[in-house]
Parts: structure tokens; sequence; C-alpha cells
């Protein structure tokens, strides 16, 4: 069976739930919404993720995406635990490095820690939900008027109560 082809697929017009249920599937969904954001990106993963968020042409696309975007660009990662991205290198960190205006990380406060989705959610209104982060199976809507403005809301107020990634800091010596 063919994969799911996303490349009719529009940030903020097209109305279709597409479930993905293979990694490449998943990358194809999360860089065809990332390749159209105009204002923001976040991202709650459980740990960063580097086979779906530490792939080059997904650091690419952020790059374009700050590049195209200077003036309002804004990507925010909100991970339970860091220890992958401090144990091995990661591109998103190293963008963070690079863009510190453009690019933040925190993790997670204990209080919410508990849940066990992942999402990307792109300028509020395209969103990719994973039940769960071990399995790359989706739900994928690129104008999800209800549910986006839902998740946009608990990750501003689980950021809020997030702390800064200090074990993701370069020292500087």
């Amino acid at each position: 069976m063919a994969g799911q082809d996303f490349s009719l697929q529009v940030l903020g017009k097209s109305d279709e739930v597409i479930r993905t249920d293979t990694l490449t599937e998943l990358i194809a969904a999360i860089d065809r919404m990332t390749a159209q954001a105009t204002r923001s990106l976040r991202i709650l993963a459980h740990d960063t993720q580097p086979e779906i968020y530490g792939r080059e042409s997904f650091a690419n696309l952020l790059t374009d995406f700050i590049a195209r975007r200077h003036k309002v660009a804004k990507i925010q990662v909100l991970v339970a635990d860091p220890q992958r991205a401090v144990r091995d290198s990661h591109r998103l960190v190293e963008l963070w490095h690079r863009f510190p205006s453009f690019v933040d990380f925190r993790q997670l406060s204990d209080e919410y820690n508990r849940t066990r989705e992942d999402f990307l959610l792109v300028d509020d209104i395209g969103l990719i939900r994973r039940p769960d982060p071990d399995s790359p199976m989706a739900i994928t809507t690129f104008r999800n008027l209800n549910t986006g403005s839902d998740r946009a809301a608990w990750f501003d107020e689980a950021w809020s109560r997030g702390t800064p990634c200090v074990a993701l800091r370069r020292l500087s010596l």
C-alpha cells in the first residue's frame, strides 16, 4: 500500500483528517506542514526524537522558516526528558544555539509530565497529534479550528510553568 500523499494539503485550508501509520508518513506530514508555517511552531515531545525532529531536512525547513519570517518566527520545543539530546547531538539544539531569538526549549514541569501525547502545532491551526510518542501513528489536520486552539492554550500554560533546559545550554568557557 502506498503511503499518504500530503502534497495537496494546505495549511489553514485543507479540512481532511489524515491518519499516519508509518514513520515515513509521519515525517512527510511534519515536513509538509512545517514548510507552510508563517508564524509559529510548537513542539511537545517526550524526548527530542532525533529520528523525527533531528533530521537535517527538518532543520533546513526550520532555518528556511526563520529566514522567510524572521520578524515573527517563533519555535518552541517543550520536552519531558531532554537527556537524549544531552547525550547525542541534536539539530534542534544546534538551531537553538544558532538562533536563540527564534528557537527556545523548555522542560515540562512534573504536573504536565503525565500527558502521553506528543504534538506539533503550526500557526495554531495545523496539528499533528501522536497519542503514543513511541508510535508513528498520528492524526493530522492542516486546518483544525477546535482542537488546535485547545492545544495552543494547553501548550502556553505548560510552557509558562516549564523550566529552561539548563542541561542543553552550552558551557561558555
